[in-house]
């Protein structure tokens, strides 16, 4: 089978042709996502028709498989929630365009859930069967594999873990992103402008702020891990974002606060682990629910 697959984020629209085990055919193409904010509209639909008609020009095609950011309700096959990243994106209905325009079957789903199903199929959960992975960047999203699937829950919102409520009427985003780790550095300093690059060289410098922020950071994000394998009891925590590309210091770190934390080592996960398939996750994803999607219609 050839299945294109597409990721769309609020930046760049990414793709590339794979076959049924997941092997790229190398047919890399990437795009910058075309958004209007004062017109409060996009054309990323217009963008993805382009990309499969590209890919059909040159390959026999037998489907296209997305991963969205949004609320995606993936038996519609439609973005049912968007935020101001990206403005008139609520009700676009990639399902129909597709099967008018180009007669081929699709699956779509949200980007989070695709990367935590990409993991679980071929990245760090491979061979387990249930996994949470989040991701740690400007906020923190979530998603939850069980039996080799996706949970999407009754409105398509399962995941949606940047909202658990913390302490202080926060959520858990507001005090454990990137964005967060960045915005306490800050503070403390009383400078602006720190990436997760300068923040880190920091650290290694033996920056008494910089630990006391990290110090502080991790707590926090233990605090919501540790909440997520109460609930979930996965066999597998995954955590991927930039900042680690710094897991040798990071997750140690998370596992031992764990630790110390739990009420038991039960409740913890068997593994805690960084994401391994960097920004292919969420692309290869999309290609495993397809394939899943189409395993179920027979």
């Amino acid at each position: 089978m050839n299945i294109v697959g597409i990721d769309i984020g609020g930046t760049t629209i990414k793709a590339d042709l794979y076959r049924s085990d997941g092997r790229s055919l190398n047919e890399f193409r990437e795009v910058t996502t075309e958004i209007d904010f004062e017109k409060k509209t996009n054309q990323i639909l217009e963008q993805v028709c382009q990309l499969i008609a590209f890919y059909k020009e040159k390959f026999e095609l037998d489907g296209v498989a997305i991963s969205s950011a949004g609320v995606v309700d993936s038996q519609a096959g439609k973005i049912s929630y968007a935020g101001y990243t990206i403005p008139g994106y609520i009700g676009t209905d990639f399902r129909s365009r597709v099967l008018k325009e180009f007669g081929l079957p699709i699956a779509i789903e949200n980007d989070v859930n695709c990367a935590a199903l990409g993991e679980a199929w071929l990245g760090a959960a491979k061979g387990h069967a249930s996994a949470v992975m989040i991701t740690v960047g400007t906020g923190i999203g979530g998603g939850i594999i069980y039996d080799g699937k996706i949970v999407n829950g009754s409105t398509y919102t399962a995941g949606e873990v940047g909202y658990l409520p913390m302490e202080d009427g926060q959520d858990w985003q507001t005090q454990a992103s990137t964005t967060a780790l960045l915005a306490l550095y800050s503070q403390k300093t009383g400078e602006q402008g720190h990436t997760g690059r300068s923040f880190f060289a920091a650290v290694d410098q033996g920056d008494k702020l910089a630990q006391e922020t990290l110090d502080i950071f991790l707590g926090r994000l233990a605090k919501g891990l540790l909440t997520l394998s109460y609930i979930l009891n996965p066999e597998v925590l995954i955590v991927g974002g930039g900042i680690l590309a710094r897991s040798e210091l990071i997750l140690p770190r998370l596992e031992s606060l764990m630790k110390q934390q739990v009420v038991d080592p039960r409740f913890l996960p068997r593994e805690l682990v960084a994401a391994a398939l960097g920004n292919e996750a969420g692309r290869l994803g999309a290609v495993q629910h397809f394939l899943n999607q189409e395993k179920n219609s027979v």
